[in-house]
């Protein structure tokens, strides 16, 4: 390459210097004025306001040294999590300097490589961590190549959207050439992947339909696989925690039966716990798509699908219909009583549950462990298969959605 170590990291400060200072403030001093005026018994001018994946904090800075965190007064339902990140910042395991293996230090790409996870790591200076990196990326690049870099880096980061370490990572080494990326990523990767052929976008990271529209129509929400009580704490970037004000409404709603709350879960979720009056229907882990084929052979047997919203809206249904009856494919049919061997759920509750759903104006809400699995692709899939058949997709109130854990 004729790109030196020099212009390589001149550019790179470039592109990525403010990534070197700290999180910029998440409000403007004047924005933020009532917001200090509530840090009682402290001098407000030593308490810095940041932001977490686990929401905005308030840090009181002795020194170079941050003493104690609080949550930011505004947060109406703080989480606890926010406890645990002093003891982060000075954690003993943390790595605060550039690190390399020792056995490749000393022999770098001729070391013996089966000593990997056993071997030591040697502390080395900044400059020489740049020297090691440019260095080998100049050679790997000439020997094998662009493919055999791969810069798909995702991972629990700052959250500051300059900050990205991935997307510096990128950016950086693609100055130099060339490299092997990531398509979706390993929090909705089967997700990402089949809901564009099925709904017509990923969906895992959209709306959808809004909490205000479920608490008015809904008359039956169904949490499948699905925690976010316990999610809601943390998000991608820096979490307002604004959902559980409607969690708020939910569990009273519940409570005054106005609407049906039912969790199909393996364990019994906060989400549970949290709405008192909900329901937990226990399913053995991963069988998630027998007990949803069980409950479409339901509706198909009890004429409760609505063949009006296939015909018109859908494509397919003639084709999977045979397999759901046991004519094509393995040809099994896909009875409640056939999927209670396989998921746990009794074959009665399995009817109850599908006319249930045709009954009622019926919101079902995925998580996105369910997708995390081999085949994860299914019960995303079998799930959008299901509330089609319901023909609610499009009410108010009704349909699917799979990111109502996620953020605010």
């Amino acid at each position: 390459m004729n790109y030196s170590r020099r212009g390589f990291l001149k550019a790179l400060a470039t592109m990525s210097g403010s990534a070197l200072v700290a999180p910029a403030l998440l409000a403007s001093r004047s924005a933020l004025a009532a917001g200090e005026a509530a840090a009682v018994g402290d001098d407000i001018t030593t308490w810095k306001i940041s932001g977490s994946h686990f929401g905005a904090i308030r840090a009181k800075v002795v020194g170079d040294r941050v003493v104690d965190i609080r949550p930011f007064e505004l947060d109406k339902h703080p989480t606890e999590m926010i406890k645990g990140l002093l003891g982060l910042i000075y954690s003993p395991s943390r790595v605060r300097y550039p690190m390399v293996r020792l056995d490749w230090y000393r022999k770098r790409h001729l070391s013996d490589t089966s000593q990997r996870g056993d071997n030591r790591f040697v502390r080395v200076s900044w400059d020489e961590a740049l020297d090691l990196f440019y260095e080998e990326l100049e050679r790997i690049q000439k020997d094998y190549g662009p493919w055999a870099l791969h810069t798909g880096g995702v991972g629990w980061r700052s959250v500051g959207q300059v900050h990205s370490c991935g997307n510096h990572m990128v950016r950086g080494v693609g100055m130099h050439g060339r490299s092997v990326g990531t398509i979706g990523d390993y929090s909705t990767g089967a997700g990402q992947m089949i809901l564009p052929y099925v709904l017509g976008s990923t969906e895992v990271y959209s709306q959808g339909t809004s909490w205000d529209v479920i608490l008015k129509e809904s008359k039956l929400v169904v949490f499948w696989a699905n925690d976010p009580v316990k999610n809601l704490q943390v998000g991608w970037n820096t979490e307002t925690h604004e959902s559980y004000a409607y969690f708020e409404q939910l569990k009273q709603k519940v409570a005054d039966k106005s609407i049906q709350a039912i969790c199909i879960d393996p364990v019994k979720s906060k989400t549970l716990n949290y709405l008192g009056g909900a329901e937990h229907q226990y399913i053995h882990p991963m069988t998630d798509v027998p007990l949803m084929l069980a409950i479409a052979h339901t509706l198909v047997k009890e004429g409760l699908h609505d063949q009006k919203f296939l015909d018109t809206y859908t494509l397919g249904f003639d084709r999977f219909l045979p397999y759901l009856q046991g004519k094509t494919e393995d040809m099994v049919e896909k009875t409640p009583e056939w999927a209670e061997q396989i998921c746990g759920v009794p074959a009665e509750r399995i009817r109850e549950l599908a006319r249930l759903m045709a009954r009622h104006r019926t919101q079902l809400i995925f998580g996105w462990a369910v997708q995390r699995q081999q085949h994860g692709e299914q019960p995303y899939w079998m799930g959008a298969v299901l509330a089609a058949m319901l023909g609610q997709i499009g009410l108010p109130g009704g349909g699917i959605s799979y990111a109502h854990h996620y953020s605010s």
